[in-house]
């Protein structure tokens, strides 16, 4: 019994590793342009509404209706676009690292942690959904999906202003911001 749980370990490990060094060559073969153009248009300026209403509440927080804020992060095609937006944001954090290795390893990291965060948040959202139960807990899940995806846009470009303007514009034009 532990001989076969042993190798089930070896075995994950072998395959974690694999993993790993397979994306490593994956972005490190991959160009800017191509990374850039894998991202899929977002609602922008409507995401960074939610955001904002959740990371500078004002007088009255509850001005944002569920529905309202549904709308303004695009539905569920917008959930699912920032979704596949998480990874490629991740991977141009990371691709700054040749020219500016030490900030870049930092906001890296941040972003993926926004991502973990904006990755569970539309998990339970599609989860509620899918057994339509806990409706009262979307909105709070579109919040934190929204202010996740809003930080890792600011923080990459944010670093893409301070590490190579030249790309900055066409960082923006891409992340739909500009």
């Amino acid at each position: 019994m532990s001989i076969v749980a042993l190798g089930v370990f070896v075995a994950l490990v072998v395959a974690g590793f694999l993993y790993t060094q397979i994306a490593s060559q994956k972005l490190r073969s991959a160009t800017w342009d191509g990374l850039a153009a894998r991202i899929v248009p977002v609602p922008f300026s409507g995401i960074s509404i939610v955001a904002m209403d959740n990371l500078q509440p004002g007088q009255n927080q509850i001005e944002l209706e569920p529905g309202d804020m549904w709308q303004l992060v695009g539905g569920k095609q917008g959930l699912d676009s920032m979704y596949k937006n998480a990874e490629v944001l991740i991977q141009l954090a990371a691709w700054v690292q040749r020219w500016n290795y030490e900030e870049a390893a930092i906001v890296s990291e941040r972003i993926r942690r926004d991502a973990v965060q904006l990755r569970r948040s539309i998990r339970r959202i599609r989860f509620s959904m899918l057994l339509q139960r806990k409706p009262i807990r979307i909105p709070f899940y579109i919040h934190e999906a929204a202010t996740a995806y809003h930080l890792m846009s600011q923080r990459l470009l944010a670093l893409y202003q301070g590490s190579h303007s030249g790309l900055y514009p066409r960082l923006a034009e891409s992340l739909n911001y500009a």
